[in-house]
């Protein structure tokens, strides 16, 4: 229930990100299931007991995938749906808690902190890469007719 839960704050989020960024209203609720779907696998891949790195990196080719296939069907660029999507996923806390460690000069927990940002940045960055690579095929549907004469 936990989860579904997070899951439906992440389409808010997504979607209140998306009207900030000023996203095409009938595009806000597509960036919102992209949004939902990537946080949905990160949550779950986190309960599953995999590391943040990887729950992120999981996230994110969820959310580039829907990203780039809404693209497709609703003829619009994938930047539309991929940047209000990866919101979410974004490590703010862990940037906030590197600049404040360095502030304090605690350079053992800035280290700490700077680095598993690092990872999880990285980690989302090649998740987005690993779906970009991917042919364009696999995003397009083709409905064969049938010809009955």
């Amino acid at each position: 229930m936990a989860l579904l839960l997070e899951t439906l704050y992440a389409f808010l989020a997504t979607i209140a990100f998306s009207i900030m960024f000023n996203t095409p209203k009938k595009e806000l609720l597509y960036c919102g299931i992209a949004g939902a779907i990537g946080w949905f696998f990160y949550a779950l891949c986190m309960k599953m007991g995999l590391s943040s790195t990887f729950s992120n990196f999981w996230g994110t080719v969820f959310i580039a995938y829907f990203s780039r296939l809404f693209a497709i069907i609703r003829k619009n660029p994938i930047s539309v749906f991929l940047i209000s999507g990866i919101i979410t996923l974004v490590p703010g806390a862990g940037i906030y808690n590197t600049m404040f460690n360095v502030i304090m000069s605690d350079n053992k927990m800035a280290s700490f902190y700077g680095i598993e940002t690092l990872k999880i940045a990285c980690a989302i960055a090649f998740g987005i890469i690993v779906i970009l690579a991917l042919p364009q095929f696999m995003f397009t549907f083709k409905i064969k007719k049938i010809n009955n004469k």
